[in-house]
Formats: C-alpha cells, structure tokens, sequence
C-alpha cells in the first residue's frame, strides 16, 4: 500500500514512460496516469467536477481498462489481477456499494504528482469488473503469453476501437 499526496516527488516514476497504469488492492482501485511535463489544462481534466468515464472489456485474455478523462481523449491499460502487488483478499465491496478507485497524475520528467482524485465507481460496474477478475485470478497465467497477447492487441486495435468493444462502463458527468 503507498500513500501517494499532490506535489509529492517519486523517484521510481521520473523518466517514466507515457502511459496508464491500472491496478486493484485490498484497498481499492487505482489508475496512474503518466503524462510528460502536463500542462496546466490537462491537470484541470483530472479535478474534480470533470467527466470521467471508465470501461472494461476482455480481449485475446487481457482485461483492457479504458477511461475518459474530462475532455482528454481515452485512454488504455491492460490488467491483470496476476501482476497485482496488494491485492490478497480480494472481496467485493459491502453491498451498495462500489470500488473505490484513485486517479493519479504523473509528470514523468520530474517524478511528481499533480493531482490526486478520489472516485466511487457504481455497485454494478464494480461487480461486472470483479467477476471478470475473478474468473482470470482462477486461471493459470503465464507473463509471457500475457505480454504476447498485449502486443497483439496494440497492433490490432486502436483505443477507440477498444471503447467500442466495451459493454460495461460507469459515468460521471459534471
């Protein structure tokens, strides 16, 4: 478990590569946004008050998590619970109630965060999204097939093209 606050220098996140990274704890969900050297309109898409819209479908047995950050374009991270490091009981939130999830921006120049959001996604993304976890957590699992299969759909598939596939999504507008 890491306590990440805005302003706060990471070392292991300077030099970063641009990407997302999604991930599931005991203690909820967490989506690192690494952007470099963001500027001060796309830290303004992460504060609260911004859309933000979050999707999930499975392809070649990757979970692909997608997400809308207010007016930015999408976005993509595959996951898998095999590669999660916090994640040991693994239970669904009480019921009415969803994953929380925490949203993070990154400036991977400097290593630091920008901005810091709390989320609570719905009862019903939250349980679609952990049945499908749970059904690959029971799966044998072998990295390099995984690392094979997200080459393959970043070469076959667009983010947009990821969006569409996906059934299952959780909204919030402003």
């Amino acid at each position: 478990m890491y306590k990440y606050e805005v302003g706060q220098i990471v070392d292991a996140f300077k030099y970063h590569s641009e990407n997302v990274q999604f991930d599931i704890a005991d203690d909820g969900a967490t989506i690192l946004v690494f952007f470099q050297s963001p500027t001060t309109e796309e830290v303004e898409q992460f504060k609260a008050g911004k859309n933000f819209e979050i999707r999930f479908t499975e392809l070649y047995g990757v979970i692909m998590i997608t997400v809308k950050i207010g007016k930015l374009n999408w976005m993509d991270a595959p996951y898998t619970p095999h590669l999660s490091k916090n994640l040991t009981k693994f239970q669904l939130p009480n019921e009415n109630q969803g994953l929380g999830l925490t949203l993070i921006l990154v400036d991977t120049i400097t290593g630091e965060i920008k901005h810091v959001r709390l989320l609570g996604l719905s009862e019903k993304f939250t349980k679609r999204l952990f049945g499908v976890v749970m059904e690959h957590k029971v799966k044998s699992f072998d990295e390099l097939e995984y690392d094979k299969s997200i080459n393959r759909i970043f070469t076959t598939y667009q983010t947009n093209q990821i969006v569409k596939l996906s059934k299952d999504y959780y909204k919030i507008n402003s």
